[in-house]
């Protein structure tokens, strides 16, 4: 798996999987045709990729520990771009790009609004995609509380092992005497102690790593069970808490996959992806003449055909990131290449790759401003393309998204991709970096 190095270690792989996502979910808000395909699954890879990194050794006993890691990386840039959607707020009402009835804000109502975002509301219109950060941050700690208590209940159910345990303890103090003729009264060989001593370990290891495993599997069905009961009663929690039961599963999948399957798409070659990634996208197609598509904030899934559609999405993308990854083009440039002073030509195999490992890498910054953009586009067209200062702007997410879809899915990605990379280096210029 290729890795970059930089603060700390990252996987191209990985993010240009979740380049991939954001895309996706850029491309759905355009509402060009087809773009209800990548519904079936866009928000599911996140979901997934959170818990393939799940740091066991580190949060697998403390779940708030983790919830609290999650909120310190994601609250600064959620208020950031809550305090930019309520500052411009008043020039997309007087340019006609709100919606009918959005009001001129005063002092207070910039406090309201401000306040609001202090606690993850999302006051403004164009902070919308953010819906998703709350329920990302929800099904997070209820995944690490599954993995806690998991722990918990495999502890419980090895307690019969303690008495081994006692005893492994016993045999290895005596394994460390330094002859066998230490042990002539007891008529045991230290070989043979020191032999059952790993064997009662690795007994007792792996009867715990059965119970924990079983127990993850077990709470996720249930919380499978639970989400579709609210979905279907139509409860609707505080940020969609209902939700968080919806996608844990997701969140498990990825867990797994990381623990006994980590690399299974390197073993694949091109004979065998390009086919399955063609077969998915038809049995996708499938779906969505079947009347079958999924919005998660609504919602409507389908009950469990949302997770068929969430595991073969899951498949495809990572297929698909794998593809774009194999494909060498950087290294094949002259030493002396101009190109080589472009990040595109050096922070991966093929400029594709490295592109989609830089939107992965800034898909908050993406997910969180892309509709703004959307609506600065539909002002730029309107001066300067159709030249119709009437024209009506108010649609949301864009009246112009779906004739002009290339524009308003490249653009959106680009400009808030170079805002993530401003701020960045502004927050290591302040830390002197």
């Amino acid at each position: 798996m290729t890795s970059v190095k930089g603060e700390k270690q990252r996987y191209l792989l990985w993010d240009i999987f979740k380049g991939f996502g954001i895309v996706f979910i850029v491309f759905g808000h355009t509402g060009k045709v087809g773009g209800a395909i990548v519904y079936l699954f866009h928000l599911a890879l996140f979901f997934f990729v959170t818990g393939y990194f799940f740091n066991e050794e580190k949060y697998g006993r403390d779940p708030f520990r983790y919830f609290g890691k999650r909120i310190k990386g994601t609250w600064g840039r959620y208020m950031l771009y809550c305090i930019f959607f309520a500052i411009t707020h008043n020039f997309c009402v007087v340019h006609g790009l709100m919606t009918p009835g959005s009001v001129i804000y005063d002092g207070p109502e910039y406090l309201r609004s401000i306040m609001g975002s202090m606690v993850l509301e999302r006051p403004e219109l164009y902070s919308g995609p953010m819906w998703f950060v709350p329920l990302w941050l929800l099904g997070s700690v209820l995944f690490a509380g599954v993995i806690y208590l998991s722990n918990k209940i495999s502890g419980a159910f090895t307690a019969a092992a303690a008495a081994d345990e006692k005893s492994l303890r016993d045999d290895e103090e005596l394994s460390n005497v330094k002859s066998a003729s230490d042990l002539k009264t007891g008529g045991m060989d230290v070989k043979k102690l020191v032999d059952l001593a790993n064997i009662r370990k690795k007994a007792v290891s792996q009867e715990y790593r059965t119970f924990k495993n079983i127990s993850i599997v077990v709470m996720s069905l249930l919380c499978l069970i639970v989400g579709l009961y609210a979905v279907d009663k139509g409860i609707n929690i505080l940020y969609h808490m209902e939700l968080a039961f919806v996608i844990e599963p997701f969140f498990a999948f990825g867990y797994f996959m990381k623990k006994y399957l980590p690399n299974w798409q390197d073993k694949l070659g091109w004979p065998i992806m390009i086919p399955a990634v063609v077969l998915i996208y038809f049995i996708f197609n499938k779906f969505i003449d079947a009347g079958i598509w999924f919005d998660l904030a609504s919602q409507d899934i389908f009950g469990c055909w949302y997770y068929v559609g969430g595991v073969l999405g899951i498949l495809f993308t990572i297929m698909l990131s794998k593809l774009v990854e194999r494909v060498e083009v950087n290294d094949k440039l002259p030493e002396d290449s101009k190109l080589k002073l472009c990040p595109l030509f050096t922070k991966g195999p093929n400029p594709v790759a490295a592109l989609l490992a830089a939107a992965g890498k800034y898909s908050f910054d993406i997910m969180a401003l892309h509709i703004f953009v959307f609506k600065m586009l539909d002002m730029l067209l309107r001066k300067l393309y159709y030249r119709d200062p009437g024209m009506d702007l108010s649609q949301y997410p864009s009246p112009l998204s779906q004739q002009w879809w290339v524009l308003y899915l490249v653009v959106p990605v680009l400009v808030p991709m170079l805002v993530g990379i401003m701020i960045d280096r502004i927050k290591s210029r302040i830390r002197g970096k």
